[in-house]
């Protein structure tokens, strides 16, 4: 892998790791995570993964569900099908919003159960040494620099609390003020590269969101 791929696959790697790190910063141990095996830190961002690959496995199934029930209800009640006693016929679907609607959930069904099989290819990517000790060193700075991303947070929250962020959204949130105050990235490749992890991990409005919170953000850190 070249190194800007490299440093991708350690970012995701680390944040997957970051669900698996204790949420206060006093029950953090600098020492023992600091010798914490490479190997552990994958495992974890490795089951992280697996859990959120499960619980869209769940929604997708949820999804398929519900539009299934809503065709044979269809078809069942059609006119088509009122003089029948058994079997019914196959009829045409009605275009309103709420089939388009189960149409859409079915992409998005099919779109969250195919990044369960990216499973395989993130385990691969992470037996890469480089990719482990730059996954490690964000880690770290991610830790060491906790509490004033917490205030840069806090500062650029006024208008709404920042305890009712979503969790998938805070990590992405916090890793990426930790890159802008603790890398020698520019502040746009961090904002590219952590919108990019967000598009795998998030929802649309969680992009906008978070892609509104770094530039606020940025604009404090050029301030100062």
């Amino acid at each position: 892998m070249m190194a800007m791929e490299k440093r991708s696959a350690a970012r995701e790697l680390a944040f997957l790791a970051l669900f698996q790190l204790p949420q206060k910063s006093e029950n953090i141990n600098i020492d023992k995570l600091s010798k914490m095996d490479l190997d552990a830190i994958c495992l974890s961002a490795i089951r992280t993964l697996a859990d959120h690959s499960k619980d869209n496995i769940k929604s997708a199934e949820a999804f398929f569900i519900k539009a299934e029930r809503a065709v044979m209800e269809h078809q069942v009640n059609h006119e088509a099908n009122e003089a029948l006693d058994e079997a019914t016929r196959s009829v045409e679907l009605p275009q309103t919003e709420d089939f388009i609607e189960h149409l859409n959930n079915c992409y998005q069904a099919i779109a969250l159960m195919r990044e369960g099989l990216q499973l395989p290819e993130v385990y691969w990517h992470y037996h890469d040494e480089a990719t482990k000790e730059f996954a490690l060193d964000l880690i770290f700075k991610y830790v060491n620099n906790r509490e004033e991303v917490a205030s840069l947070i806090k500062d650029v929250s006024k208008s709404w609390k920042a305890e009712r962020i979503q969790k998938t959204e805070r990590k992405l949130i916090e890793l990426g003020i930790t890159e802008l105050v603790a890398s020698d990235l520019a502040h746009s490749v961090v904002v590219s590269e952590t919108i990019k992890l967000a598009n795998k991990y998030s929802t649309e409005e969680g992009i906008k969101f978070i892609n509104g919170i770094l530039a606020d953000v940025i604009k404090i850190l050029q301030d100062h």
